[in-house]
């Protein structure tokens, strides 16, 4: 582990101790975003006059490209050690101390993680969008096309393939909108939270916040840096699309069966037997069915980790 943290403090950590509690291989997935924080954090240190013009200038500097250069060394605890040691190396001790200074791991890795993941929250609204123009598209080459509406899997009235499709539309469309809901309280900013309780030096949460791009900030500083409830919440609304997509697949498999024969599926999305070439099988859905029990179990067990963990 760095001595950084650990000089005058601790005698070194134990090599199984680090790496059982070491969290770079998931550091590594926000290491772009924790870099980013720390850029915007030094700019807002600089024009507050916190520390000159001369020491940021040297952390930016330092801090360019980084995301490029650094090593992450099996030592390291977090990927923030390992950022903090490549700033002192680069920018001198004096200036590259000041890296940290008013912010805390907590603050940082709660924006960090709240930045990555408003991105894939954008890239699941633009897919989940692609997939509803696809499926507007196939309704209105099949207004006619009539096909039995099933009530306990038995048929019952009759009715347009569009207007299933359709259904299926509305349903995504609902997802949508609460994806769009829970992205709103994803951008807000933790940033200058501290460790929890803030800090006596005299920095502007909302100009870091402006500078990562984040809607406002979130005001006690305590739920700042202890909440994951914005995790949960885009875990639930990905669960709920999940058991979506879930029926939708398995309403593709039941109807593409012989038995049923609704639905041809193109050979490109199927595969065959190893023993039996006159099969066609839709691996391909029954794989989006399986993973999306994935998503569910996400929740579940992302869930259970909170419960009743104590606040801070």
């Amino acid at each position: 582990m760095s001595s950084l943290l650990r000089r005058g403090r601790l005698k070194p950590a134990n090599k199984d101790a680090i790496s059982f509690i070491s969290s770079v291989k998931d550091d590594k997935k926000i290491l772009k975003q924790i870099i980013d924080v720390n850029k915007a954090h030094i700019v807002m240190l600089i024009e507050e006059g916190i520390i000159g013009r001369e020491s940021g200038g040297r952390i930016l500097q330092a801090l360019d490209g980084l995301e490029r250069r650094v090593k992450i060394k099996p030592e390291h605890e977090d990927a923030h050690v390992a950022i903090e040691e490549a700033v002192v190396n680069a920018a001198g001790e004096e200036a590259g101390g000041n890296l940290n200074l008013a912010k805390s791991r907590n603050d940082q890795v709660a924006t960090a993680i709240r930045m990555r993941l408003r991105l894939e929250v954008i890239k699941t609204a633009g897919l989940i969008t692609d997939l509803q123009e696809a499926m507007l598209k196939k309704a209105e080459e099949n207004i006619e096309a009539v096909i039995p509406g099933y009530t306990h899997l038995q048929p019952a009235q009759p009715i347009t393939f569009a207007h299933y499709l359709i259904a299926r539309f509305d349903a995504l469309h609902r997802d949508l909108s609460r994806l769009k809901e829970a992205y709103s309280r994803i951008n807000l900013s933790p940033m200058g939270a501290g460790a929890l309780a803030t800090t006596s030096l005299p920095i502007s949460r909302e100009r870091t916040a402006e500078l990562l791009g984040f809607n406002g900030i979130i005001e006690n500083s305590l739920d700042a840096v202890s909440t994951r409830d914005f995790l949960l919440e885009t875990l639930a609304v990905l669960s709920i699309m999940a058991v979506d997509m879930s029926r939708m697949a398995e309403d593709i498999i039941v109807w593409s069966t012989m038995e049923f024969g609704l639905i041809e599926l193109p050979d490109d999305y199927a595969f065959t037997s190893s023993i039996m070439p006159q099969k066609k099988n839709p691996d391909v859905l029954e794989v989006i069915r399986a993973r999306m029990s994935l998503i569910l179990g996400d929740f579940t067990s992302s869930a259970i980790m909170l419960k009743a963990l104590p606040t801070g």
